[in-house]
């Protein structure tokens, strides 16, 4: 099955196009390219130091955020963690 996410995905950043893929939903690229992803994370409403970035399938060290710029045919993945609830 990872194997084939991975494939998927790299076909995707083969084709390019004119969009990026965040969380599994398209992007128009021209409302997000040119973005850092800090820039973008903050305007979506996420906490960056509770986040983990996947740029690609590669992850971005939190403290690369705001030195790397989303671009077309990206495929970014945005983790965040919850805390709390018993076993």
């Amino acid at each position: 099955m990872l194997a084939q996410i991975q494939t998927q995905r790299m076909a995707e950043r083969r084709k390019g196009g004119t969009m990026v893929q965040i969380n599994g939903e398209q992007q128009d690229v021209a409302l997000v390219a040119g973005k850092t992803l800090l820039a973008y994370v903050t305007e979506a409403g996420y906490d960056p130091v509770g986040i983990v970035i996947e740029k690609n399938m590669e992850i971005i060290h939190r403290e690369d955020f705001d030195k790397v710029s989303i671009e077309d045919g990206d495929v970014i993945e945005i983790l965040h963690f919850v805390g709390g609830g018993q076993f």
